[in-house]
């Protein structure tokens, strides 16, 4: 996440520099509720800071008893998934292909085994001791799914009852983690988080926080049932800028106003004709990383 530049915000995130320029940066991170679109907890660290570091920083906000954890290919970590284990959390991780050991575990008959994590090398080994995990772990499950683009996608979990969660229910599980991908999308590019009202860090703090507080207002808003019964082929949902831009119209009101569900049902009045079709499985082939850095389109537009 691009800052502003300042003494003052540079102290406190930091930054990268190039030839150039130096670019002041934060990481931000979020535990989320990818079923009901809500952000269940918001933090925004240094630039250089561990993602792994922050994923533990979220445990305090989660329930191990109700939540299960889902992790892109940059969390799996031998001590992440022990500090898991301790606390008694379900996961779900996809590994990438620098995991050859668990890659090379499949063979053309096997999509479903169970694994043994063991810690082979040195590094590593300080996390390990820090956070008592041990340098082998039982009791996991690896699952190899094939994509529609020919890639192999394997899955980490330790949800080992096949009776219960399926290779068809990992993957329908892995793929709801695309709602924090849309959900980035929606901060920065609806929201302009980078858009800052001031050059503090205070200031960075502020609109981060405010601005996560009004796309959890707008979500549950949004999520709300029509009124009216629709008899079309597809399922529908109120589009989600347009939700955004009403709870902002409106934001005033729903605070500080007398009538609070007169308002909502004002709001949900407006909303009801500007819907977005739902498609659940899209999917498509990923684009070269370089050619998207040489051709940059905008097709968004901020609140």
């Amino acid at each position: 996440m691009n800052l502003p530049q300042s003494d003052d915000i540079y102290n406190e995130f930091g930054g990268v520099g190039n030839q150039y320029e130096n670019i002041v940066s934060a990481r931000c991170s979020f535990a989320y509720d990818v079923c009901n679109e809500l952000v269940i907890d918001a933090i925004v660290e240094k630039r250089r800071s561990c993602e792994k570091e922050i994923a533990v920083e979220h445990l305090s906000a989660l329930d191990p008893g109700k939540d299960i954890l889902v992790f892109d290919r940059g969390y799996p970590s031998q001590w992440l998934v022990g500090i898991l284990m301790k606390k008694g959390f379900k996961f779900c991780f996809r590994l990438s292909t620098a995991w050859k050991e668990a890659y090379s575990q499949f063979d053309k008959s096997e999509n479903d085994i169970d694994w043994t994590m063991v810690h082979r090398a040195h590094k590593g080994l300080d996390k390990l001791k820090k956070h008592g995990v041990p340098v082998q772990i039982d009791g996991l499950r690896l699952v190899s799914i094939e994509l529609i683009s020919g890639e192999k996608e394997v899955l980490l979990t330790n949800l080992t009852d096949r009776d219960k969660y399926s290779v068809d229910n990992l993957k329908c599980l892995y793929n709801l983690r695309w709602g924090i991908e849309e959900c980035y999308k929606t901060f920065k590019k609806v929201l302009n988080i980078e858009h800052f009202s001031g050059k503090t860090a205070l200031s960075i703090y502020q609109d981060f926080h405010a601005r996560t507080i009004m796309l959890n207002i707008s979500s549950m808003i949004r999520r709300q049932c029509f009124e009216e019964k629709r008899q079309t082929k597809n399922k529908i949902q109120i589009n989600k800028t347009q939700a955004i831009a009403k709870t902002k119209d409106f934001l005033f009101d729903i605070f500080y106003g007398q009538n609070i569900k007169l308002y909502l049902k004002q709001m949900l009045h407006i909303l009801k004709d500007r819907i977005d079709i739902v498609r659940p499985f899209r999917a498509f082939i990923r684009q070269d990383a370089s050619s998207r850095r040489r051709l940059k389109v905008l097709v968004y537009r901020g609140i």
